[in-house]
């Protein structure tokens, strides 16, 4: 049920609980009846049936849902619930994994590091014994320093759970100050990561216009860390700004005539654009080239503007620049 889901995400998002957002997106969820397990005489009472959310997700999210405290597993029970036609009232959610999918990108890694946030809080609070799961604490945290981005702060210094025993022994005697300790040590990677888009962006090859690429760059970490429409906007902006110079970069007033006549100004991205692919590839037969850099710059427009901008949206405007980049990109080298 994706309407449910979408449901769920919004009402998460309302209380700016974007790591429950990330990791709900990628999974499954509906509210089903659980009868019990009790016959009662069927004459004067029904079967006494109870309702639950269950949550379809792929690893390692299945594992990170299930490594949540309790009260973060009860706001997702809510806000799916809050779908439904009966909301029912449920304090937790009913975890059951695809076995065939896994998660990727930003939905994993933060599913990484909610796991291991979880694993060194429960070996210093009396859960798991440290033999039994350090092997699994060491190749996790080489997966996490692996696939975490430069400018996400992760000031994690154990790089085993023995290390971190003795860290704890010599310091924090009382349980809820090594909660607390883990807790501020995963913070700013969670949110950070949390915050960050998890559409599939493709990352071209620099052009060696070094204002396409700046802007570019600049497109992709607006999108990574936007979370409401103005953000989203502002990836409009960024992406008109980058036709732009683009265009700038490659209109040659001397070679390239506007179609109809008018001299474009120098942030006249349209005109200037068209001018250069229809000299590069003039006809009727190849319109649909110059309409791809006319129709990514509309998308630019639109997003800009638009007040209810989505992060979907923005994710496809972007993608839409970088199409028109890399096929002016090669239409110029060519040249």
């Amino acid at each position: 049920m994706p309407d449910l889901v979408e449901n769920a995400c919004r009402f998460l998002e309302s209380l700016q609980r974007f790591d429950l957002r990330m990791l709900l997106a990628e999974c499954d969820a509906s509210v089903e009846q659980r009868r019990s397990a009790v016959e009662i005489d069927l004459e004067w009472y029904p079967n006494v049936v109870s309702e639950r959310v269950v949550v379809r997700s792929p690893a390692p999210i299945d594992e990170a849902l299930a490594a949540l405290p309790p009260q973060d597993r009860k706001r997702i029970a809510e806000a799916v619930a809050s779908g439904a036609a009966s909301f029912p009232v449920t304090d937790d959610i009913d975890i059951e994994s695809q076995a065939d999918s896994r998660a990727e990108g930003a939905p994993a890694l933060l599913s990484e590091l909610l796991i291991q946030r979880s694993l060194m809080i429960s070996v210093a609070t009396g859960g798991d014994r440290i033999q039994d799961v350090d092997d699994y604490y060491r190749a996790r945290e080489a997966r996490i320093r692996q696939n975490l981005p430069d400018d996400v702060e992760y000031p994690n210094p154990h790089t085993d759970l023995w290390e971190w025993y003795h860290y704890w022994d010599a310091n924090f005697g009382q349980y809820k100050d090594r909660r607390q300790y883990i807790r501020h040590l995963f913070g700013p990677a969670i949110e950070a990561i949390s915050r960050r888009s998890n559409m599939l962006i493709v990352q071209r090859d620099a052009t060696g216009w070094e204002k396409v690429d700046r802007a570019l760059s600049k497109a992709r970490a607006q999108l990574d860390r936007a979370s409401a429409a103005e953000d989203y906007q502002a990836v409009g902006l960024i992406c008109r700004e980058v036709l732009i110079s683009l265009a700038q970069a490659v209109y040659d007033p001397d070679f390239h005539s506007p179609l109809d006549g008018v001299t474009p100004s120098p942030t006249d991205a349209n005109r200037m654009l068209e001018a250069f692919v229809a000299h590069e590839f003039p006809g009727e037969s190849n319109k649909e080239v110059r309409a791809h850099a006319r129709a990514s710059l509309a998308l630019a427009l639109n997003l800009q503007h638009r007040r209810t901008a989505t992060q979907q949206l923005a994710a496809l405007c972007l993608e839409a620049t970088g199409s028109t980049v890399a096929v002016v990109s090669i239409i110029a080298r060519v040249r």
